[in-house]
Parts: structure tokens; sequence; C-alpha cells
């Protein structure tokens, strides 16, 4: 088989994802951007080009820049809770301890756990009158109503679901360090602490890199726990509502998908941007050799 004949039997491989990924991201990616700059009437059978219009509104309105701060503050409490906690817990399970395997799945549970019935669990437990959280801490508060606190129950719902597939992403890269690293610090007399400072942090920079890019992106769309949990009439809502659920109440209940669709375009290009910078300051810390 030549080259050539390779080449064609590679693309025919990859073929149904590439066809799937054009379909169903490319394709709505590219009408997304395209609903920004119009106003649509008739159900969408009618578009009108405006330019800029729906962006301006989107910059001149408050409440989507309390949004904005919103989404941001979560990322910021989300994303470096999860990363620590997901490494501490995948060197623990890296160890020879007994039953590995039955901590292994106890932990990766929250990804196979319906969202809807996890969410129902969350809000029992926060519950003002009978939950388990004020019984145990002897209060009687408001966690999922008072604006104060509704930010930070939706940051512990978010790291309980993402820390067992990223603790399985980062203990997957501690596995592939070379042993020999660590027998050669032993002959040297190192001691646990500099053998995780010198040689398991450096070694696992490249899946952490991994791991903090996709936490990102996916802190910047929380949506679920927002609508599950908190609830469309809670009187907290402004106060977690972030840019995708911005973008749902803009497109689905006020049937404004253009002012919506400027929403989202905007959240593509933070996240390009913040992916952006994550992958140029990467050269300072992350070590492939």
């Amino acid at each position: 088989m030549n080259s050539r004949s390779r080449y064609v039997w590679a693309y025919f491989m990859i073929a149904p994802t590439l066809i799937g990924t054009l379909v169903f991201w490319g394709w709505p990616v590219l009408q997304s951007i395209m609903l920004g700059f119009q106003q649509s009437e008739n159900f969408g059978l009618v578009n009108h080009w405006v330019g800029f219009d729906n962006y301006v509104k989107l910059f001149r309105d408050e409440e989507f820049w309390q949004n904005l701060r919103n989404t941001l503050y979560y990322v910021v409490l989300f994303v470096p809770i999860t990363l620590i906690l997901s490494t501490i817990f995948a060197v623990l399970l890296n160890t020879k301890i007994k039953g590995l395997s039955i901590y292994r799945v106890i932990f990766f549970l929250p990804q196979v756990t319906m969202p809807a019935a996890a969410a129902m669990v969350w809000v029992v437990l926060f519950a003002q009158d009978f939950g388990l959280v004020n019984h145990l801490l002897g209060t009687r508060v408001a966690w999922l109503s008072n604006s104060n606190y509704a930010m930070f129950v939706l940051v512990i719902v978010g790291v309980w679901g993402a820390i067992g597939l990223n603790m399985l992403l980062i203990l997957a890269g501690l596995q592939g360090i070379p042993k020999s690293l660590y027998e050669a610090a032993d002959i040297d007399g190192a001691k646990r602490f500099n053998k995780f400072r010198y040689i398991t942090i450096p070694m696992l920079t490249p899946t952490l890199f991994f791991t903090s890019i996709i936490l990102l992106i996916g802190a910047t769309q929380i949506f679920d726990s927002i609508f599950l949990i908190i609830g469309k009439t809670n009187v907290a809502l402004p106060s977690v509502r972030s840019l995708v659920y911005a973008y749902y109440q803009n497109s689905f209940v006020y049937f404004n998908p253009n002012y919506g669709a400027a929403i989202i375009n905007v959240l593509l290009l933070i996240n390009l941007v913040l992916t952006g910078i994550q992958f140029a300051f990467q050269k300072k810390w992350v070590v492939y050799d």
C-alpha cells in the first residue's frame, strides 16, 4: 500500500467523526455567528441584517456585565479547587491501598449520575428548614435563595461532579511517569515530599495543562446546576446567572435568538482568548521532556 492509499484510508476512517463534527458543531457555530448580526422575524423565517446592533445593545446592558462577572467568579472558584482536589485524590489512589477499585468507582459515580436526580438530592441537602447541612451546622441558612451563598453552593456541586473524571485523567498521567525516576531519587535519599515536588509535579504538568483547559471551558458553560438547583423564580438567580443561562433565557424564554446568539458568541470569543492565554503561558510551566 503506497502512501497516498494510506492517506485515503485514514480519511475514510475519520470521516464519520469529521462529518458529525461539521454538521452538529461547525454548522451551528456558523449559524450562531450569523444570527448575532441579524434580526429575525416570523420565527426565524425572515432575517434582516442589522450589523453590530445586537452587540451594542449587549454591551450597554448592565445585566450582561453582571452575568459575565458571575461566570468569571464561578470559573475562578471552580477551576483551581477542582484541579487541586483531583490531583490530591489521584495521588492517593495511585498508592497501593486495599479496595482501590472500589474507591475509584465511588469517585467516578457522579459522572454517571443523572443530573436531575443529583440536583434533587442537593436541593434537599441545602434546604433551609429540613436540610442536612443546616442540621449538621445547627443553622437555618437559606443557602439556595441567599445571594451571598448561592454561588458557593453551585461551586460545591460543580466540584463534586467534576472531580471523578479529572481525577482519572490525572491518575493516568501519574501512572505514565517512569518509575526509574523515583528509584533514582530513592538511591539519592530523597524524601517523599521532594520526590512529589521535583518529580511528580513537573512530569504531571502536561496532564494538568490539558485538564485545566477542559475545566475552564466547561466552567464557563455552567447552566444545568443553575437551572435545576437555583431555578428560574429564585430571588438569588441574578447573583448566579451565567452567560449560558442568559443565552437560554433570551433565546427560548424571551424568544430573541439574535440577542441570545450575541451573548453566546461573546462567550465563544472569551473561551478562545482564555485558551490562547493558557497556551501562551504553558511554555513557562509545562514540562514535556
